[in-house]
């Protein structure tokens, strides 16, 4: 006996098909069209947070838009770098972080080393465990981990396998988001740290050379020599300085040497002269350059009387104290002369000529305690200081030269 089926049995079977296809066809539509709206969320999410290089902008644009993305309670991130973590809450109740979980065999933990987790219902030794559900999720870029971050809802089984990977997609984009803001940072502190040293270099640059040698040797990597027509060289010298030093430590001997220069730098800054160098008890100062100055000569007999009167308090202290000291010889010539920079890896701004050579023996010629000036000198200061003629002094290798001593400021 043949069967044959009831054509209206199998319309309706037909009907039903078509019914179940279209219920399902809608229904993976509009699952379709919600992962759509998610993934178009995570790059809405991508866009702004690579639109800045701020850390803290980037995460408060996470924890202000992760809500289109996924139902949560609590958002939060623990970020690493330079071996130490940094725990920050962007959503929802303040929770206390302890560094010592993340040593333990939990979730977090195993986020921390790069596997993604997606637990149902947390276990009481889990983190956050007042949050039932929860996705935790590794921040990682080139094979590195930043940090994690952590999805948390108190509803049991709340997150599925597709929650899990539009998280995935928005930790992939935060990472690259904190890595690029970390490389920023990082490149902000070499560049603060070369700016640093590089005025660190220029300081150190400007105490061994004028602003504007200084300035020239950076532009050009060398200074032109300069012929100055009229400058004032200074010259000091301690008296007796062999015969006191060897009644002294080392210690102390280089500590008054300190005081006494130090003291002579503070007093030719005051007039605007030029340090050029100290060689052993002798001390050397230039005013007219490197800048041209009228007032040359008139600075550098100033500077000297400060020097004069520092000096011979400082001895009346040792004195009372019944320690020996050494008086002080001052001698000063102005004249044309020469500067520049000599040296490749230890600059030194120097100058040369006779002017030199005369204002050396104008301190080797002269007086202890007293300040001797050449005839080149008395001319240009003669109207603003009281002046002793000594007469004409043999100085070696110049033959006999007319000397003068300062003896004060006219009334």
């Amino acid at each position: 006996m043949n069967y044959s089926p009831n054509p209206s049995n199998k319309k309706e079977l037909d009907n039903l098909d078509r019914d179940e296809l279209l219920v399902t066809a809608q229904r993976l539509l509009a699952e379709t069209q919600a992962i759509s709206v998610r993934i178009s969320a995570v790059n809405e999410i991508a866009t702004a947070i690579n639109r800045s290089l701020n850390l803290d902008e980037i995460l408060r644009v996470v924890g202000k838009q992760a809500k289109w993305l996924l139902d949560f309670e609590h958002l939060s991130v623990y970020l690493l770098k330079n071996d130490s973590g940094r725990f920050i809450k962007l959503a929802g109740n303040q929770v206390e972080f302890e560094e010592s979980i993340i040593a333990e065999n939990n979730c977090f933990h195993k986020a921390l080393k790069g596997q993604s987790q997606l637990v149902k219902q947390a276990k009481s030794k889990d983190f956050l465990s007042q949050y039932a559900s929860q996705i935790i999720l590794p921040l990682e870029s080139f094979q590195k981990i930043l940090g994690v971050i952590f999805f948390g809802s108190s509803k049991p089984q709340a997150y599925n396998q597709e929650d899990l990977r539009i998280g995935y997609l928005l930790a992939l984009q935060l990472s690259s988001a904190i890595r690029n803001a970390n490389s920023f940072e990082d490149l902000n502190l070499l560049n603060s740290e070369i700016e640093k040293e590089k005025q660190k270099s220029e300081r150190l640059l400007l105490n061994i050379l004028p602003s504007q040698i200084a300035e020239e040797i950076k532009r050009d990597g060398r200074v032109k020599p300069v012929y100055h027509p009229a400058a004032t060289i200074l010259f000091t010298d301690f008296e007796n300085f062999s015969m006191i030093s060897k009644t002294m430590t080392p210690e102390d001997l280089v500590d008054e040497l300190d005081y006494c220069f130090s003291s002579f730098d503070q007093i030719i800054e005051k007039y605007h002269l030029e340090k050029l160098k100290t060689i052993g008890d002798s001390y050397m100062c230039c005013g007219g350059i490197p800048t041209p100055s009228s007032t040359h000569a008139f600075d550098v007999v100033m500077a000297a009387l400060q020097i004069q009167q520092f000096m011979e308090l400082r001895r009346q202290q040792k004195m009372q104290q019944c320690i020996p000291y050494w008086n002080t010889r001052i001698g000063i010539h102005s004249g044309s002369l020469l500067s520049g920079v000599i040296g490749k890896n230890k600059f030194v701004y120097d100058v040369w000529g006779d002017t030199v050579n005369l204002a050396s023996r104008m301190e080797s010629s002269g007086v202890a305690g007293q300040i001797n000036i050449s005839r080149a000198t008395f001319e240009l200061v003669k109207d603003f200081f009281e002046v002793a003629y000594r007469g004409k002094i043999l100085a070696k290798n110049m033959g006999q030269v007319d000397m003068y001593l300062i003896k004060g400021i006219k009334e």
